[in-house]
């Protein structure tokens, strides 16, 4: 039960995620996820958001984007992710 409230949570955050980036009018697949876990009243410093971002890496559904600004987007030590194509199929299933 515990696994799967995990990937639930996991997955709401990847669609909170993507839906912020696009109503910013980002193209491509890098998502903010401090930002997308502060909407869903998860603190950035958060231990939790650590095991969502952990979950979702291991599942495959994100990994570190090598092209983005550090500096920019995501908070120190939280770089912005990528969502990976097994990642865009979770969130076709989280969004409907």
């Amino acid at each position: 039960m515990q696994d799967e409230r995990l990937r639930e949570d996991a997955k709401q955050l990847l669609r909170v995620a993507y839906e912020r980036q696009v109503a910013s009018g980002d193209v491509g697949l890098g998502v903010d996820l401090p930002t997308a876990a502060e909407v869903r009243g998860i603190t950035h410093d958060s231990p939790y958001l650590a095991t969502l971002v952990d979950y979702m890496e291991v599942a495959g559904w994100i990994e570190p984007d090598p092209g983005a600004d550090p500096i920019g987007r995501g908070d120190v030590g939280m770089p912005v992710r990528r969502i990976t194509e097994r990642g865009t199929e979770v969130l076709r299933e989280a969004i409907g």
